[in-house]
């Protein structure tokens, strides 16, 4: 069989590919229509997720300033905004917590994202995880993370994280370099975040994690090797190093395109991402992810890893999304429908689809690549044993490219590889699912 892999060879050179693959995740998945929603949702909600593991995540779509670097911002926060928002919220939690889909397997991780969770009033923080404590079925070890800024974030809310039962915070910090920091509409200088996840940290309560990000406007590498050497002086759990990613929503990357903005080069990101794995590496931190390594066994980062590996997902909250068994949806994203259709006593559906045949096998790749280690012979094919034989001549061009390492059927990425990771499961997926006489295996 000749199959020409070659447009998905890595380039000789400082770049392997002209630029980073984006994960999309809807891409392979067919829309329903709108008059089939509830009639879907209804089934869904009576069938067991059984063997599959759970997640949830719970969305507050509000921030109290838009950050240049986003294009997520949905509505501007204000105190009064919190307590019937959080009312309607548990109503939607409380709706289906006796339903199968919900009950039937544990929920491992629930993460509150948004949006600027940490803003939330400290009762309505409490009742809020209280909530998701007492309507589904948690695990005895469950991860509950709050995402948070340091604004806001003061005493009494994070008493009232802890006091319900919160157990890891997700600090966005972004830099570590005040002008930066500015630059991006952030109102807190270095010395205060510092302050802050030191307070955090010295609690000693809940794993305290943290992100920064490389590519920003004004971070060369002086900046960069700074912001690396605060987080190994830090007593943090864990970190988040990402690339930016700018959508075209965002005010930063308006600011790009009128060049009023420059930010880093696709090989300066490189070099960043190298060095940040190399200085975690020297100081003992264990690579959990692609992009987060923990420094501690408390820090376990399990929503992250387990919703890359296609985990079931029940999704609360305006803007929210979900997947459970092949099934995407995604809640009411304008605020005013969300809020009608939960006081019609309705689930606020806005999108759903269902995925193909091959859903299963593109998890199984690409949460077995975000770990770091890939083997060919145990994903989901039939034709699996002989995989590596067919792949051979991908394989060894990537290897000769230095983004992976392969020990039979096993597939180890290097550094390289780690930061082309997207390329690299995207490829795969790709040649795979168009290979002639393969076929998925059942899930």
């Amino acid at each position: 069989m000749d199959y020409d892999f070659s447009p998905h060879y890595a380039a000789t050179g400082k770049l392997a590919f002209p630029r980073r693959t984006n994960a999309m995740p809807w891409a392979h998945r067919t829309p329903l229509p709108q008059s089939d929603f509830i009639g879907r949702w209804q089934a869904l909600s009576g069938q067991s997720r059984v063997g599959r593991k759970g997640l949830a995540y719970v969305h507050i779509p509000f921030c109290a300033n838009h950050c240049l670097s986003c294009g997520f911002y949905a509505n501007r926060w204000h105190e009064q905004a919190s307590r019937p928002y959080i009312n309607r919220l548990i109503a939607e939690i409380s709706a289906g917590a006796d339903q199968p889909l919900t009950r039937s397997e544990p929920i491992h991780a629930v993460y509150l994202g948004g949006g600027t969770p940490s803003a939330l009033a400290q009762d309505d923080l409490y009742r809020l995880i209280q909530a998701l404590r007492r309507h589904l079925p948690l695990a005895p070890d469950a991860e509950i993370t709050v995402e948070g800024r340091i604004q806001h974030f003061d005493d009494a809310r994070i008493d009232a994280c802890l006091a319900a039962g919160a157990n890891r915070f997700s600090i966005e910090v972004q830099s570590f370099d005040t002008s930066v920091r500015q630059q991006l509409g952030r109102k807190s200088d270095r010395r205060t975040a510092i302050a802050f996840l030191e307070s955090l940290a010295a609690r000693d309560q809940a794993a305290v994690v943290c992100d920064l990000i490389f590519g920003l406007p004004g971070q060369d590498e002086r900046v960069w090797q700074a912001y690396l050497d605060t987080v190994c002086a830090l007593p943090l759990d864990g970190v988040d190093l990402y690339s930016l990613a700018l959508l075209p929503s965002a005010p930063l990357a308006k600011a790009v395109q009128l060049r009023r903005r420059s930010i880093a080069t696709p090989e300066q990101r490189l070099q960043h991402y190298l060095h940040g794995h190399a200085r975690l590496a020297r100081a003992g931190w264990a690579q959990l992810s692609n992009s987060h390594w923990a420094r501690t066994t408390r820090e376990r980062n399990l929503y992250n890893l387990l919703i890359k590996q296609g985990a079931d997902c029940l999704a609360y909250g305006s803007g929210a999304g979900g997947h459970i068994a092949g099934l995407s949806y995604v809640a009411q994203p304008a605020l005013a429908e969300y809020e009608a259709a939960i006081d019609r006593g309705d689930k606020p559906l806005a999108m759903m689809a269902f995925a193909d045949e091959w859903q299963v096998l593109r998890e199984a790749v690409i949460g077995a690549i975000e770990c770091g280690r890939l083997d060919l012979a145990t994903l989901p094919l039939d034709e699996a044993a002989t995989l590596g034989d067919t792949l051979a001549p991908l394989l060894s061009q990537w290897q000769h490219s230095d983004l992976l390492q392969q020990a039979g059927s096993a597939l180890h990425l290097t550094p390289t590889g780690r930061f082309w990771a997207n390329n690299l499961h995207s490829a795969l997926n790709q040649v795979i699912t168009t290979l002639p006489g393969l076929q998925a295996r059942a899930a």
